[in-house]
């Protein structure tokens, strides 16, 4: 039976971490060992973490950085600081089916790199949150895929060694695109594999504001250049394409919430946009 080690990139994430936590020790395949990583966290996730650590059925560490650095930073420092030669990831809003890491760990084979599972959502019931259910998937469907684009960073599996070897996570990216990134570093040579069948649980509560707000970082990959017309003008063009088919789906199933929601998307992302180039400008 492979030995693991897991961890666990939080910020500020006191109102989820008992219950992820709760769902990690329940996992039918053993740990040898769970970390939490606090990224200058300003509520009580440290104090949270700290309360499980008697009593834990899997040892438990704490490693919390001075300030908060971003979620490609942490995910860096789980990685470095992992014992074992497998390395599991659940973000912090995110619980994993008891299963799914036995499930994930059956897909490691010779050959094989990285494996990722799907992610559900939890909660469905406000508009804010059937909003990102609808549009902010991050499951493939009901195969499996062999070689996928990418594996998404809230629930995986990788070799550390191939993770060290690609240059870990993107600092640029801070949170956002950090997976997709690495997963383009590492995709030709190595084998990534993507399976339904090991589930995990999204636990994130949505406001339309902060909805809005993920999904234009979602797609925007400006944190990843240099600041430029060409490239604003660039994600401008990406983001309408792709609150276009947003709003024709919408629209075809009759969901007017929703369709009001991708409809105030259209000029927040061109907005949000233009003030990331201007504020990297001026700092550059």
């Amino acid at each position: 039976m492979p030995r693991i080690s897991l961890y666990i990139p939080c910020y500020n994430a006191a109102g989820y971490l008992d219950r992820v936590l709760d769902a990690v020790m329940a996992q039918t395949h053993p740990l040898e060992e769970v970390l939490v990583i606090d990224d200058g966290s300003t509520d009580g996730t440290v104090s949270v973490a700290e309360r499980r650590i008697a009593g834990s059925r899997y040892p438990l560490r704490i490693i919390s950085h001075p300030e908060n650095q971003g979620l490609a930073a942490a995910r860096n420092t789980g990685v470095r600081e992992a014992r074992c030669d497998l390395v599991a990831a659940v973000d912090s809003d995110v619980a994993p089916e008891p299963d799914w890491l036995a499930r994930l760990a059956q897909e490691m084979t010779d050959g094989v790199s990285g494996v990722g599972g799907e992610l559900r959502e939890a909660y469905q019931t406000t508009l804010p949150d059937r909003w990102r259910a609808r549009h902010m998937l991050q499951r493939r469907g009901p195969e499996r895929i062999y070689r996928p684009p990418f594996i998404w960073g809230s629930n995986s599996l990788f070799r550390r060694d191939v993770l060290l070897e690609a240059g870990l996570y993107n600092l640029r990216c801070r949170t956002n695109a950090e997976d997709v990134k690495l997963c383009e570093l590492i995709r030709d040579r190595h084998v990534l594999i993507y399976t339904p069948f090991a589930g995990c649980n999204h636990l994130r509560r949505d406001s339309v504001r902060s909805v809005m707000r993920n999904f234009w970082k979602w797609y925007y990959y400006g944190c990843y250049q240099s600041p430029s017309l060409s490239c604003t003008l660039a994600s401008n063009g990406r983001n309408f394409r792709r609150l276009w088919g947003i709003l024709r789906k919408d629209l075809a199933d009759r969901d007017f919430g929703c369709l009001a929601v991708s409809l105030a998307l259209v000029p927040y992302t061109f907005i949000r946009d233009w003030a990331d180039w201007w504020k990297r400008r001026k700092e550059a």
